[in-house]
């Protein structure tokens, strides 16, 4: 059944794992070192490696599948372990000796009858899982068998109660399953979450994305360290190391296509092998007894020490009472003792205000008298202040009709001034016009005379030629005197 997931007991043959030394001289006989340093293997490596912690099944859709022999009631895998991003994306770090194999090699499938099933797979992988995120929430099931690896996200449809769902908070804890939702509220939290699986092929390796890393960075408020995949020797390989930035794991070549012989024809598998449905049944009864044996001892150890603790508590709970009341006395007579003390202090208080407030009329007084001077004092500043702040709005009134009469003036000046010089041009070009007409008019006047008087000038050489009267033989007739005389207007 899914809700009770039951490893089956692989039936112990009595020395088939008498001595460690042989087994893993055994197991290391199927590790090739190459020049580089890497490891070689091929699928019998896993089948011997892991016959320790749980039994070899043979079904006929994925061959030879292995079911780890865990007695913690509800196990499922990728849940034992933690997680670390690296150079190949999110990488799980399994708590279990067999994490190295079944959580980067192959896939899982929930069997209905027999629970979590391993396929061995030959391609390594830093985790085979499919992504929801949502609602806070970081949820991650085993990849099945059935879906293929391809670069980009991958459309994965599985039930929700496959999924093991953390807080986004805690999602980088140590022990990660410390903080799982429980079972029945899974489909709750799988309905407000959305698909984050996503595969690519990088240098040669599977690279997880899965959910953004960006995202888990804002959500725990730091940064998230980012770790080296590195190599881990084959005798070291059931637990991860952290060194630094460097995560060292134990991830070697699996060989394709080599023909192993199957776990039932190992010496160190075939112990492990349950062959028939009748084992299977058995394994599961033994199992279930065992599982239920174990669960009654522990409810009635629990029950026991449960009793005891009740006991013991019982006993501690009387005597802290006990305490508790002579705490309480030592408390009452402290306080009696107190409120004594608080009541003479009140007394000497009363006497003290009674005496004050005796003397609170003469200084209730003297204070109202100097408050009323204060207030005569500052209403008198007030109306001063009143009176000045009227007399500076009008001497600015009166300024600004001032200066406003001012500018009036001005440019009255201004507009007279302007009015006297296009006069006074006005003036000036008839000057100049007048002017100008006289010197036109004079000019054929003063040509007039002269031509008039050149002719008389001409004549007067010889009249003086002709005059009798001027000495020298030159004087001027007295008949021409009378003429001119004449011609004067006295004749």
């Amino acid at each position: 059944m899914k809700t009770t997931r039951i490893a089956l007991l692989a039936l112990l043959c009595a020395g088939a794992f008498a001595g460690a030394k042989p087994a893993a001289a055994l197991i290391s006989a199927g590790l090739h070192i190459g020049p580089s340093g890497h490891a070689r293997v091929d699928i019998g490596f896993f089948y011997d490696d892991l016959a320790p912690y749980g039994s070899w099944v043979e079904r006929p859709s994925y061959g030879w599948v292995w079911t780890p022999r865990i007695t913690r009631t509800g196990w499922r895998p990728y849940e034992y372990g933690h997680w670390a991003w690296t150079d190949y994306g999110w990488t799980w770090v399994s708590d279990e000796p067999f994490g190295w194999a079944t959580y980067h090699y192959g896939r899982w499938y929930d069997d209905p009858g027999y629970g979590w099933e391993w396929v061995p797979g030959d391609e390594w992988a830093p985790s085979y899982v499919s992504w929801q995120e949502g609602d806070n929430y970081i949820g991650w099931a085993p990849l099945p068998p059935s879906v293929s690896i391809s670069t980009g996200f991958l459309n994965v449809s599985l039930a929700p109660d496959a999924y093991l769902f953390v807080p986004e908070a805690r999602f980088l804890d140590a022990r990660v399953y410390d903080y799982a939702v429980p079972r029945g509220d899974v489909a709750r939290f799988y309905g407000q979450t959305r698909n984050w699986t996503n595969y690519r092929y990088q240098g040669g390796r599977v690279f997880a994305a899965g959910v953004p890393v960006d995202r888990v960075q804002r959500v725990i408020g730091r940064n998230v360290p980012r770790y080296q995949v590195a190599d881990l020797g084959w005798n070291q390989r059931q637990q991860a190391r952290f060194s630094g930035n460097r995560l060292a794991m134990f991830r070697p070549q699996v060989q394709r296509g080599v023909r192993v012989a199957p776990p039932t024809a190992r010496p160190l598998a075939r112990n492990s092998v349950v062959t028939s449905s009748a084992q299977l049944r058995q394994g599961r009864q033994l199992q279930q007894q065992n599982v239920a044996g174990r669960f009654n001892r522990q409810q009635q150890a629990l029950a026991g020490r449960q009793q005891l603790q009740s006991q013991g508590r019982f006993n501690r709970q009387q005597q802290q009472i006990a305490r508790q009341q002579l705490q309480t006395q030592g408390r009452v007579s402290r306080q009696q003792a107190q409120i004594a003390r608080q009541q003479l202090q009140t007394q000497g208080r009363v006497n003290r205000q009674q005496q004050q407030i005796a003397r609170q009329p003469t200084q209730t007084q003297g204070r109202f008298n100097r408050q009323q001077q204060a207030l005569r004092q500052n209403n008198r500043q007030l109306q001063n202040q009143g009176r000045w702040q009227q007399q500076q709005a009008l001497r600015q009134e009166r300024q600004a009709q001032n200066q406003g009469r001012w500018q009036q003036q001005q440019a009255m000046r201004q507009q007279r001034q302007a009015q006297n010089q296009g006069r006074w041009q006005q003036q000036q070009a008839m000057r100049q016009e007048r002017q100008v007409a006289r010197q036109q008019n004079a000019a054929p006047r003063w040509q007039g005379r002269q031509q008039q008087a050149r002719p008389q000038q001409q004549a007067r050489p010889q009249q003086q030629r002709m005059n009798p009267n001027r000495g020298g033989g030159g004087g001027r007739p007295q008949g021409n005197n009378n003429n001119r005389r004449g011609r004067n207007g006295n004749g």
